[in-house]
């Protein structure tokens, strides 16, 4: 049986963070021993890992989080050499070592002093837009940063494509898409009925951690501006994070209380997904948006702006709106879906074709096919 080690910064709230859950969570017991290690203790998520799976922390005798903890972790981390804290926090030996993100995570299993571990780094980002470790790395930096791992694995083709563009390591360059379990989605989803949607309103839907990058204030901007040329509709928000007060000085700056609803974070957000009318992903860059692909799974229609991901996931556009990366792009996209039901309709139906290509037995059996091979 092999031993297989994920290495995250934190199974909080954030897709990278459900997307390692999902795989995880759906791998064969029978051939691999799984041990998920977080730098940081605790985690939303950490509650939902299948009780087979080895659970660590980097203190392993602190299962709590504070300010001061988290400064001492991030400190230890940042200042000493990467074999260093490899040896301080991995003492067990692993057929697998696979690092979740190229920041953090990426310096400490490509310090791994096993030797005879297979090291594997899965990129998440668009490392041509996102900041991470190695972003201001000058080539002899590059090589001795990502050099120790034997494969490199992103999430989408443009993932790996922009991964070989700005790094290279085209060899060991591959990709698999972030897996979609599709029955439970299709279960949680009709759980309830959101009280928070009106019957006789058009609910826009976005949901995302607040941070810059997914460009929720835009979005209220954008649609600040649609309501001032009379259009009719509830701009429904989930998520949290550090743009909170951002976007809530926003929405009253814009006046928009009357259109926009802050719903928090949601444990299960696939009925809001379902029931909502249209999803916006309004994003400067994604390396994949795991939100599109769960909407395309409950049949709710897109509209996204131009990004890696979506771009892909939508296939150029033939099942959902692809609109510029822009305050103009996004506000003729959302208009047309609003005053054009055929649109509308159309896209909701395309969705049905889209479903299987989120398959999360093709996911997995990827990922078993690199298993195999090391």
């Amino acid at each position: 049986m092999k031993k297989i080690l994920f290495y995250i910064d934190t199974l909080g709230k954030g897709g990278l963070d459900k997307v390692v859950l999902d795989v995880v969570n759906h791998m064969d017991f029978s051939k691999y021993d799984v041990t998920v290690m977080r730098r940081f203790p605790g985690g939303y998520y950490s509650q939902f890992l299948d009780q087979r799976i080895h659970k660590k922390a980097n203190m392993p005798f602190k299962e709590t989080c504070s300010k001061f903890y988290d400064h001492l972790v991030r400190v230890v981390c940042d200042r000493l050499p990467r074999k260093m804290v490899y040896r301080m926090f991995v003492h067990k030996k692993y057929d697998i070592e696979i690092a979740c993100g190229d920041a953090f995570a990426a310096t400490l299993i490509g310090g791994s002093t096993n030797p005879d571990s297979i090291k594997i780094l899965w990129e998440h980002m668009d490392v041509t837009k996102d900041i991470s470790t190695a972003t201001y790395y000058n080539k002899e930096q590059v090589e001795e940063f990502f050099g120790p791992f034997h494969q490199i694995v992103g999430v989408s083709k443009d993932c790996r494509d922009k991964f070989i563009e700005k790094y290279g390591f085209a060899e060991k360059v591959s990709y698999i898409y972030n897996p979609i379990d599709i029955e439970d989605i299709d279960k949680k989803s009709v759980e309830f009925i959101p009280n928070e949607y009106q019957k006789n309103e058009f609910n826009i839907l976005a949901i995302g951690r607040f941070m810059p990058q997914k460009a929720f204030a835009r979005l209220i901007t954008v649609c600040a501006g649609l309501r001032d040329e009379g259009l009719k509709f509830k701009l429904n928000i989930i998520g949290e994070g550090p743009e909170e007060d951002i976007i809530k000085e926003k929405i009253s700056e814009l006046d928009m209380k009357d259109n926009v609803q802050l719903l928090g974070f949601k444990e299960n957000p696939y009925p809001y997904i379902k029931e909502a009318d249209l999803f916006v992903c309004a994003s400067i860059h994604e390396s994949y948006c795991l939100v599109v692909a769960e909407s395309l799974v409950v049949g709710t229609p897109v509209v996204s702006t131009m990004c890696t991901g979506p771009i892909e996931l939508l296939d150029n556009g033939r099942y959902g709106l692809l609109v510029e990366n822009s305050e103009n792009g996004l506000c003729a996209g959302i208009r047309e879906m609003v005053n054009t039901p055929e649109k509308l309709s159309e896209y909701k139906n395309k969705t049905k074709d889209r479903r299987e290509f989120f398959s999360i037995e093709e996911s997995m059996k990827a990922w078993e096919e690199i298993f195999e091979r090391c």
